[in-house]
């Protein structure tokens, strides 16, 4: 155990030496933090501004020919000024023309059978009516309601809609989809970069041992097998505390992120849902640093052995790509069979509990399935770990793993 206890020693020293270590753990965090921050500290001003004098800012004078006669007045707030009602054409063209409207927008005669109207905005430009379009709707929605709360209704009539999953008590109340797609994404995020970050270390580490001949010298004094031990343990306690801290950056954003925009306080993390991250997580590691070990240990050189990298951690990047049929659909087929397969689960499965709740047989299910599959691959990887194959400089191709894999299974049998 001395012998292990060393190796560990090693490995949590040399990658606290790492620049790249440090980067990862504070300075990439903190960027996409004020990343994060900044644009929701500008989202959360623009929220507590009144709509109408935001429009105002770009907005000045907006002009309406009412040939159907409908607006008899405005309604309650709205400045006098920024409105003008014409009773004919030939004056308001001519005063969009003279530049004195920023837009102007014609109404059919037949506009109470038809909807048509017509929108005139400066340089020809289709958007720059899109802001103002809203307004005119809620003064026609008035005069012909005469109720201001009632006109609102009638331009947005779903403004608040509350959200509830069918296997959970819990409602999600909030007025946009930002929350729901941005909780899932940033755990799936911190998942897939300290798993690969931490499990990467080990594939460079074994192979960089093997390119500098470092390996010959342990070999000596230590068996492959405790050598493996001491470097997944020794990595993996790094990677722990590189995990404790991008949790509590994320949630610091997400604490951050509800009060910025007003989201519901069920969206925060609780510790029982961040302790089943952490199990997920460290099964995660064990899994993908076995595989990225395994590399290491037939790679002749860093070089060959990163090679393989993207081939073997892309399961783990596939629900970061679809993660919006977890925000969307967190309980549908896709969803529930990429929480379920061993070497999507880390991400997978903590995407789904982060925005809903997730039947307990499917947790224990995903936990057993990436448990077994943890243990088959760290005991695959151990087999690799012999001294015929980590003093060997033969080069990495699929050919050599493929016979490699196959000779072990014969042997055993």
């Amino acid at each position: 155990m001395r012998s292990v206890a060393l190796v560990i020693w090693h490995e949590i020293r040399v990658t606290l030496s790492k620049r790249v270590y440090w980067i990862m753990t504070f300075l990439l965090p903190a960027f996409i933090l004020i990343g994060t921050f900044i644009p929701q500290i500008v989202a959360g001003d623009s929220l507590e501004e009144d709509p109408l004098t935001a429009m105002q800012s770009s907005i000045q004078h907006i002009g309406v020919v009412d040939a159907p006669g409908l607006i008899q007045e405005l309604p309650p707030g709205l400045p006098s000024d920024l409105i003008i009602i014409y009773d004919n054409e030939a004056p308001a063209r001519a005063d969009m023309t003279a530049g004195e409207l920023d837009q102007l927008f014609i109404m059919d005669a037949d506009f109470v059978n038809n909807g048509g109207v017509t929108a005139i905005g400066k340089g020809n430009n289709m958007f720059s009516n899109l802001g103002s379009e809203d307004l005119l709707s809620y003064i026609v929605a008035y005069n012909l309601t005469g109720d201001p709360a009632t006109a609102a209704l009638l331009v947005d009539p779903l403004p608040r809609v509350t959200y509830t999953d069918l296997a959970s008590p819990t409602k999600v109340d909030h007025g946009d989809d930002a929350a729901s797609s941005f909780v899932p994404f940033i755990m799936m995020f911190v998942l897939f970069f300290v798993i690969t970050i931490t499990a990467g270390f080990m594939l460079q580490s074994v192979a960089k041992e093997k390119e500098n001949r470092t390996m010959e010298v342990l070999l000596l004094s230590l068996s492959p097998k405790q050598l493996m031990l001491g470097k997944v343990l020794g990595l993996g306690s790094v990677a722990l505390v590189q995990m404790m801290i991008w949790m509590l950056g994320a949630r610091t954003a997400l604490m951050r992120s509800a009060d910025l925009l007003s989201l519901p306080a069920d969206l925060t993390l609780p510790i029982s849902y961040l302790a089943l991250v952490l199990v997920f997580f460290l099964l995660g590691y064990f899994l993908y640093a076995a595989m990225l070990g395994m590399m290491g240990a037939l790679a002749p050189n860093v070089r060959e052995g990163t090679q393989f990298t993207f081939i073997i951690i892309f399961p783990l990047l596939l629900p970061l790509w679809l993660n919006s049929i977890f925000s969307t659909a967190p309980n549908g087929t896709l969803a529930v069979i990429l929480s379920l397969i061993p070497f999507t689960a880390p991400t997978g499965m903590v995407a789904r509990m982060a925005i809903t709740t997730v039947p307990a047989w499917q947790v224990v299910l995903s936990l057993l399935g990436l448990l077994a599959t943890t243990y088959f691959f760290v005991s695959l990887a151990a087999r690799f770990f012999r001294a015929d194959v980590l003093l060997s400089a033969r080069s990495l191709h699929w050919r050599r793993l493929q016979q490699e894999i196959r000779g072990l299974f014969v042997a055993q049998s």
